[in-house]
C-alpha cells in the first residue's frame, strides 16, 4: 500500500463519525483500527463497508474484549466503473454529432471534410477535459484525498457536453490540500487548451466579416495575444475563422474560466477558500453581483449564478483550517487566479 500515512489519515476521517477510534496501526498492506461503534454494531459496520467500497477499499472485522479490530485494505476485485464508461462514450457521441443534434440537418455530414473536422474537434476537446479531471484525480491521490473517476456530461448544445465532474469521497484535511487539488485540474486543462488553441490558430483562416448575422465567439486576453502572435494583424473588415482544434481550445479555456469562478465548491471556490479562508464568501457575493450584471449581455451568467446560488455560495471548512499553507500551494493558487484573469470572457457568445 502506497502512502500508508496519508491513506490512514483519510480512512480515519471516513470512519470517525461512526466509530470511536482509539488506535491506528499499519501492517503490510493493511491499515488496522482499534474502534468502538457509536451506533448499533451491525449498522455501524454496514455504513463503514458502504463508504469504504465507494473509495475502493474493503475491511475485515474481528472483536475481543477491547472492542473491534478493523483491518482495511485496497479492494482486491476492482469494480468496472460502468457509469463512468457509459457517460464517457455518450459524451464522445454527443460531441461528434453536436451540429446535427441541434439542427436535425442530417445532410451536414455529406459536406466534404466534415467527418475529419468532427474527429479533430472531439479528440481535442476530450483531451482537454481528461487532463483537467485527471489533474484533480492525481493531485487527490498525492494528498490522500479519495477521488472518484470523472463523470462526463453529454449535452445537446453546440459542443456536445457540459464538461465533467469529479467527486471527493473524503474530506479535505487542510487548506493546502484544498488548493493543490482544486488548482491542478484547471492548470493541467489550461496547458493542453493553450497547445490545442495554438495549433488550431495556425490552421485557422482569415475571412471577411459577415455583417448579416451569425454567432461571434468572445475574446479573452489570452486569445487576443495568441491570435496576434500566430496569425498576426487582421485587416479591417476581416476576422479569423477558428479551425475545429482552435474551437476546441477556445471551449477548453472557457471551461477553465468557468471552473475558476471563485464561487461555492467550484475549483475557484476551493482555491480562494484555501488562500483566504472563510472570507471566500465575501468574494463569492461580489462575483454573483458581477455575474448578474453581465447577464444582461449574456444570459448564461444568470444560469450559472442561479446554479451556484442553489448549491450554496459558502465553501465548507476543511478539518483543520489553521495548518500553514506551503509556498508551493500558494504559488499554485496565484497561478490559477492569473489563468482566470487572462481567460475571462465577459460575453462568450454574441449574435
Amino acid at each position: 500500500m502506497k502512502n500508508p500515512e496519508l491513506i490512514s489519515k483519510s480512512l480515519y476521517y471516513q470512519l470517525a463519525d461512526i466509530f470511536e477510534i482509539t488506535a491506528i496501526y499499519s501492517h503490510n498492506d493493511r491499515i488496522l483500527f482499534r474502534a468502538k461503534p457509536y451506533l448499533e454494531k451491525d449498522e455501524s459496520l454496514r455504513r463503514m463497508r458502504k463508504r469504504l467500497a465507494a473509495s475502493g477499499f474493503e475491511a475485515s472485522v474481528s472483536e475481543d474484549i477491547h472492542g473491534l479490530l478493523i483491518a482495511v485494505r485496497e479492494a482486491t476485485s476492482k469494480r468496472l466503473p460502468k457509469i463512468n464508461i457509459i457517460l464517457f462514450l455518450a459524451t464522445l457521441v454527443t460531441m461528434f454529432f453536436a451540429p446535427i443534434i441541434l439542427t436535425f440537418d442530417f445532410d451536414y455530414f455529406r459536406q466534404p471534410g466534415v467527418i475529419t473536422e468532427r474527429i479533430e474537434f472531439t479528440l481535442a476537446l476530450m483531451a482537454i477535459l481528461l487532463f483537467h479531471e485527471f489533474g484533480h484525480y492525481l493531485a487527490g491521490k498525492r494528498r490522500g484525498v479519495f477521488m472518484s473517476l470523472p463523470y462526463f456530461i453529454p449535452a445537446p448544445n453546440i459542443v456536445g457536453t457540459f464538461g465533467a465532474i469529479i467527486k471527493s469521497r473524503s474530506p479535505f484535511t487542510n487548506r493546502r490540500d484544498l488548493i493543490e487539488v482544486g488548482a491542478t485540474g484547471p492548470i493541467a486543462g489550461f496547458i493542453v487548451s493553450v497547445v490545442v488553441l495554438a495549433i488550431g490558430l495556425h490552421n485557422s483562416e482569415i475571412v471577411k466579416t459577415n455583417i448579416e448575422g451569425g454567432m461571434i465567439l468572445g475574446d479573452s486576453l489570452l486569445l487576443k495575444f495568441l491570435a496576434w502572435l500566430i496569425i498576426g494583424p487582421i485587416p479591417e473588415g476581416y476576422d479569423f475563422f477558428l479551425s475545429p482544434a482552435a474551437f476546441a481550445g477556445w471551449v477548453g479555456l472557457l471551461v477553465t474560466m468557468i471552473n475558476l469562478l471563485p464561487l461555492g465548491q467550484l475549483d475557484g471556490g476551493h482555491i480562494i477558500y484555501g488562500l483566504i479562508g472563510r472570507r471566500q464568501k465575501i468574494i463569492s457575493k461580489i462575483f454573483i453581483v458581477v455575474m448578474m450584471v453581465l447577464g444582461f449581455w449574456w444570459m448564461g451568467w444568470w444560469i450559472f449564478g442561479f446554479l451556484v446560488f442553489l448549491f450554496g455560495l459558502r465553501h465548507p471548512p476543511t478539518l483543520d483550517d489553521n495548518i500553514q499553507i506551503s509556498p508551493a500551494a500558494r504559488a499554485m493558487g496565484l497561478a490559477a487566479i492569473i489563468i482566470f484573469i487572462i481567460c475571462f470572457i465577459p460575453v462568450p457568445f454574441a449574435f
